[in-house]
């Protein structure tokens, strides 16, 4: 049996479809779905969440359901190591712990729940590799924007400042609630950037994520 393997990203995205079809049609491989531990993932574009499929699947061209459930046995040659190595042409695992990982599992709990399993301890989740640059440019910039922020007992009662002034977070939050543009603060607060500004209102839409947010 002849075991050519997928050559672009969109036979790829493809056989994902197919898998979701081939899990609809056979028992088995529903029955299977908790032994997998190489998952992989692109967005449903109608839904805007994620579609899952084994890396035994995808990595091979034309997958049916019979052949999966034949060779991705123990005894059969549908070979792991070799889809991994493949695949990481066009996907890459997400940053431990990061927002995306977290996310992405959460799906995957919940797609597996409608077959009455969890995912395995060993499992793990590839997504597109453009995709993470995008989250890890992302991460990057929020990072150095929350880095201009500071909180020193000695300066504004330990209030949350833009770094080497007084000027508190509260106080642009304010400032823009009331109707100013950045333009006006940058004019009134020579010491002020464009990023300081940024950076304020950043970390005040983080604070709304705790269940209790100081402003003052």
């Amino acid at each position: 049996m002849p075991k050519t393997m997928v050559t672009s990203f969109q036979e790829v995205a493809e056989n994902i479809k197919k898998y979701q079809d081939a899990l609809r049609q056979n028992a088995e491989i529903r029955r299977r779905v908790a032994m997998v531990w190489s998952w992989y993932a692109v967005r449903d574009e109608q839904s805007n969440g994620w579609k899952f499929a084994p890396s035994r699947f995808i990595g091979y061209h034309d997958p049916s359901a019979k052949r999966y459930v034949v060779e991705s046995g123990m005894e059969g040659e549908f070979d792991g190591r070799i889809t991994e190595r493949v695949l990481s042409q066009w996907f890459a695992t997400p940053e431990a712990n990061s927002k995306l990982e977290r996310e992405l599992f959460e799906a995957l709990r919940a797609f597996l729940a409608g077959f009455g399993k969890a995912p395995g301890a060993r499992a793990h989740i590839n997504v597109p590799a453009d995709g993470i640059t995008v989250t890890n440019r992302i991460a990057a910039h929020t990072n150095e924007f929350l880095s201009r922020i500071t909180s020193d007992p000695e300066i504004c009662g330990g209030r949350p400042c833009i770094k080497g002034t007084r000027m508190r977070v509260v106080d642009i939050v304010e400032a823009v609630a009331h109707g100013a543009s950045q333009q006006e603060l940058l004019a009134d607060f020579d010491y002020l950037t464009a990023e300081d500004i940024a950076a304020a209102l950043l970390y005040a839409a983080r604070a709304t994520e705790h269940r209790i947010v100081r402003t003052a």
